[in-house]
This record gives C-alpha cells, sequence and structure tokens, in this order.
C-alpha cells in the first residue's frame, strides 16, 4: 500500500526549498553577521575597558538585532524576486548595506571608545554623515 501522505518527504521538500529560497542571500547574511559579530565584540572590549557591566540582556539585545536584520533581508528579498519581478531593485543588497554602514557605525564608536584614537572619532564623523545623507536619518536620533 502507497502512503498518500509521506512526512519524510514533506520534511525534506521543506529544508529543500527553504535552502534554494535563502542560498542568493547567503552572501549578504555572511557580510552582515561579520559586521554584528564585529560590533559585539568591539562592544564587550569598549565596557570592560570603561569597566561597565557586562550582562546577559546586551548580549541577548545583539541576538535579537540580528534576527531581526536578518528578517529583514529576507522579507526585502522577498519582495523584490516575487512582488516586484519587473523592477528588480535589489532591496535586499540595499537593506544590508544599510544596515552594514549602521554596524560600521557602532563599530568606529567602540573602536574611539578602546583606544581614543581620533582617526576613529573622525571616521564615525564621516560614516554617521554619508549614511545621513543617502538616507535621511538621523541615526543618533532616538526613538
Amino acid at each position: 500500500m502507497n502512503k498518500v501522505f509521506d512526512a519524510d518527504k514533506v520534511w525534506a521538500y521543506l529544508i529543500v526549498s527553504s535552502i534554494g529560497f535563502l542560498e542568493p542571500l547567503g552572501v549578504l547574511m555572511i557580510w552582515f553577521l561579520i559586521f554584528v559579530a564585529c560590533d559585539m565584540v568591539t562592544g564587550i572590549t569598549a565596557s570592560v575597558k570603561e569597566r561597565q557591566i557586562i550582562t546577559s540582556h546586551g548580549l541577548q539585545r545583539t541576538v535579537v538585532k540580528f534576527l531581526m536584520y536578518a528578517m529583514t533581508i529576507v522579507l526585502l528579498n522577498a519582495i523584490d524576486v516575487y512582488m516586484l519581478v519587473v523592477a528588480h531593485l535589489g532591496l535586499a543588497k540595499i537593506g544590508a548595506t544599510i544596515i552594514c554602514g549602521i554596524e560600521l557605525y557602532s563599530i568606529l564608536e567602540n573602536c574611539y571608545r578602546i583606544t581614543g584614537n581620533k582617526v576613529f572619532k573622525v571616521l564615525t564623523q564621516f560614516t554617521l554623515k554619508k549614511i545621513e545623507d543617502s538616507t535621511g536619518v538621523d541615526i543618533n536620533d532616538k526613538l
């Protein structure tokens, strides 16, 4: 007797189709993972240097930030590939670029906190200006 519904095949199809959907985003995911990881490492280093307490809440925020970034890039790719089929705007790349730019700003801030070197302060201000000019958003403005 043949099975109409084979759970093993369903799982295999789900896994393979998910990998096929996410595969084009692999490089973007790796790069923003690198940026988030560097931000976390430099943030922890700066906190240790300034003798601040490192809590699990701060590390949890990094995990949540990574998951939200990943979700955003996947959804932007879905809009670009499946909804705006004619346009091909490269929304996932644009989103990942903005995310990495903001993470770079945070990394440079942390490097300045660690070393006190003015080069990092200048690069921080330069990056801030470029992000504001490109997006029109003030990243220092707290909601």
